[in-house]
C-alpha cells in the first residue's frame, strides 16, 4: 500500500511538473505578443502623428507662402491662338480673371473646359511666375460646311449651318469671332446627304462616305487638279460613290476609294478638253474600264460667286 501511494504521489508530481512546463511558456508567448502589438501600435501612432504634423506644416507653408501671397496674384493673362476665336471669349470659357492667385487656379479644369468647345482642338495652360497665366490655343481647321434642317418648336424647319474639320467633328460658326475669316469660309465645299440623326455639334460623325469626302477635299489642293477646278458641293448620300459639283459647273461621280487615281484621270480629260476648247459638263470617274464624259463648248472661267 505504501508503495502504491508513493507511485501515485510521484505520478501526480510528474503531472504537475508537466503542466508547468506546458502552461508557463504559452503564457509568456501571449504576453510577448501583447507587448509586440502595443509596441507596433505605438510606432504606428507616432508615425501618424509625425506625418500629420509634416502635412499640416507643409500646408501652412504653401498657404501662407503661395496661395495667400498677393505677390503671386494674376496681373497678366497671356492668350495666343492660331485661329478665329478672340482672347476675350477664350478667357470667358476658361473662367480666368485677373487678381486671382496663380496657385489657387485649377489649370486642369481650365484645359478641360476649353477643349470641350468644338472649335478648339488643343490647349496648353501654365503658370509663369510670378504673376502671369499663359494659354496656348490650337483651333480646329474647317474643311467643309454642312447645312441641314431641324424642326422648330413651332413646327417649321430651321436651317442650321455648321463647319466640319478633317476628323469629322462638327464646329459651330457662332464660336468664331473673326468676321473676315468667317466670310472666307463661305467658299468652303458644302457636304450634303448625311444622316441628320448623326449630326451633333462637338461630336465626330462616323461615316465612310464623309471620310472619303473629307479626304478628297484635303488632297485636292495638292492634286493635279489644283487651281484648275474648285469644289463647290459633295453629295455623299449614295453608298459607293459621291457626286461632286465644281464652281465651274462640272458634275463628277467619284468612287469612295482610289481618290488619287481618279484625280489623275480627271486631269487627263481636263487637258483633253482644253485641247479641243471644251469644258467638262459631267464625267463618271468611278468606272475603271470606261469613262463616260459629256462636253460643252464653254470657255474656262473663274469660279462664280
Amino acid at each position: 500500500m505504501w508503495g502504491r501511494r508513493k507511485r501515485q504521489s510521484g505520478r501526480s508530481a510528474h503531472q504537475r511538473y508537466a503542466l508547468l512546463n506546458v502552461d508557463l511558456p504559452a503564457e509568456k508567448m501571449r504576453q510577448k505578443r501583447i507587448k509586440a502589438a502595443m509596441r507596433f501600435a505605438g510606432w504606428l501612432l507616432t508615425f501618424a502623428v509625425i506625418c500629420t504634423g509634416i502635412w499640416c506644416g507643409v500646408s501652412w507653408v504653401v498657404r501662407k507662402g503661395f496661395i495667400q501671397n498677393d505677390h503671386f496674384n494674376v496681373v497678366r493673362i497671356d492668350i495666343q491662338t492660331d485661329g478665329m476665336v478672340s482672347e476675350e471669349r477664350i478667357r470667358s470659357w476658361a473662367c480666368a480673371e485677373e487678381g486671382e492667385n496663380l496657385f489657387s487656379l485649377d489649370l486642369h479644369r481650365m484645359k478641360r473646359d476649353l477643349e470641350m468647345v468644338s472649335i478648339i482642338d488643343k490647349v496648353a495652360v501654365e503658370r509663369v511666375l510670378p504673376d502671369t497665366l499663359s494659354m496656348r490655343v490650337i483651333e480646329r481647321k474647317p474643311l467643309a460646311g454642312i447645312i441641314f434642317y431641324r424642326q422648330h418648336r413651332k413646327g417649321g424647319l430651321k436651317r442650321v449651318e455648321y463647319w466640319i474639320d478633317g476628323d469629322g467633328l462638327l464646329i459651330s460658326p457662332a464660336q468664331a469671332d473673326n468676321t473676315r475669316l468667317k466670310s472666307s469660309m463661305k467658299w468652303l465645299p458644302l457636304i450634303t446627304g448625311l444622316n441628320q440623326a448623326n449630326l451633333m455639334p462637338g461630336r465626330t460623325v462616323k461615316s465612310h462616305q464623309l471620310k472619303s469626302a473629307l479626304s478628297l477635299i484635303d488632297r485636292f489642293d495638292l492634286s493635279p487638279m489644283a487651281g484648275l477646278a474648285h469644289l463647290r458641293q459633295i453629295d455623299v448620300s449614295r453608298r459607293g460613290t459621291m457626286e461632286v459639283v465644281t464652281w465651274q459647273g462640272g458634275r463628277f461621280t467619284l468612287a469612295l476609294n482610289g481618290i488619287d487615281r481618279q484625280l489623275e484621270r480627271w486631269r487627263k480629260i481636263h487637258d483633253l478638253g482644253r485641247e479641243h476648247k471644251r469644258s467638262i459638263y459631267s464625267a463618271d470617274l468611278s468606272i475603271k474600264n470606261n469613262l463616260p464624259v459629256q462636253w460643252r463648248r464653254q470657255p474656262f472661267g473663274k469660279p462664280r460667286s
